[in-house]
């Protein structure tokens, strides 16, 4: 009986197999950049030929230069203004603007500044009715207008007999009066009829109550007529001269002696210059008030920022005018 037994000499056998090893391929550097090359050029290539065909999109246009452009005949999207992106209109070219764009509206005094100086009849037509709003040519007339009323105001409300410590009138309508009665009904008059003429009012409490003769109050005075909307062209320099010496003429016929007005203080304030006059007077407040008076009805291009009197001698009170004047920078 012949027995076939290969279990003992298998592992001889498998032990003498030879191994096969994985064979490993290796691509040479060369052959990979050209098929980065050739990927790159393939995108580049499918790119210009897009937008050769359907134009360039209008997300892309702002990036590429214009001479790119002009180089491939490419044609750009129209924006809403009915141009190209980067392409500036002539001068004599209508422009179509859409309905829901608004413009812009000056956030601060500065780009105010540049919207008088660039584009002054959008800002000249505007309709200004608050003080703060007027132009300085404006400012003059109001300021004539408002230190005239509160002279005529005072002078018609005052008493003979009262006498004031401090007075003091600043545009556009604020005033501070501080003095004392001769009795106690002529102060109650008094103040009430200040406060009919005011549109804020107020009266400081004194020590001894409404037994005291004394009075201190402060507020804004009611001015009948507002900003007129006429405006006074600004002087040159050359002229101020010419017209602070008819403002001293002016003063002298109305019994007003003014003191001060050879030492001004000028500011530059870019588009104009500012000129402030510190000018006082020992005259009575008649001629004070019709010097106001006067002064309103003037042809002068000079306002008045405030005007403050204060009792200095036995001679009688003592007036401070600010007068100032607006000129052109040269």
């Amino acid at each position: 009986m012949i027995q076939i037994n290969l279990l003992h000499d298998a592992p001889v056998f498998l032990g003498a197999l030879p191994r096969v090893e994985e064979v490993k391929r290796h691509r040479s550097p060369a052959k990979a950049l050209l098929g980065v090359f050739l990927g790159l050029l393939l995108i580049l290539g499918g790119g210009v030929g897009y937008v050769l065909f359907a134009g360039l999109p209008a997300s892309v246009a702002p990036f590429v230069p214009p001479t790119v452009v002009a180089l491939l005949g490419l044609s750009l999207p129209e924006t809403s203004t009915g141009t190209a992106p980067g392409v500036v209109p002539e001068s004599g070219s209508a422009v179509a603007v859409t309905p829901d764009v608004k413009p812009a509206v000056p956030g601060n005094d500065a780009v105010e500044e540049v919207v008088k100086t660039m584009r002054p009849d959008l800002f000249y037509m505007k309709e200004r009715k608050e003080y703060r709003e007027l132009l300085p040519s404006e400012k003059i007339l109001h300021q004539k207008q408002i230190i005239a009323q509160a002279f005529s105001l005072f002078r018609s409300i005052t008493p003979s007999t009262f006498g004031y410590s401090d007075l003091v009138f600043k545009n556009p309508d604020y005033f501070y009066v501080r003095g004392v009665a001769s009795d106690a009904k002529s102060r109650s008059v008094f103040l009430d009829s200040l406060r009919t003429h005011s549109n804020e009012f107020t009266v400081l409490p004194q020590p001894d109550g409404n037994r005291s003769l004394e009075f201190t109050s402060y507020g804004r005075l009611q001015i009948t007529g507002g900003p007129s909307g006429e405006r006074l062209a600004l002087l040159t320099p050359s002229q101020v001269v010419a017209e602070v010496t008819s403002l001293n003429e002016l003063a002298q016929k109305n019994q007003v002696r003014l003191k001060g007005l050879d030492n001004p203080q000028v500011t530059s304030h870019g588009l104009y210059r500012r000129i402030l006059y510190h000018a006082q007077t020992s005259a009575d407040f008649p001629s004070l008030q019709q010097f106001t008076e006067a002064f309103r009805t003037s042809n002068l291009r000079i306002g008045i920022l405030q005007v403050s009197i204060r009792p200095a001698s036995d001679e009688g009170p003592a007036a401070t005018f600010d007068f100032i004047v607006y000129t052109t920078p040269q």
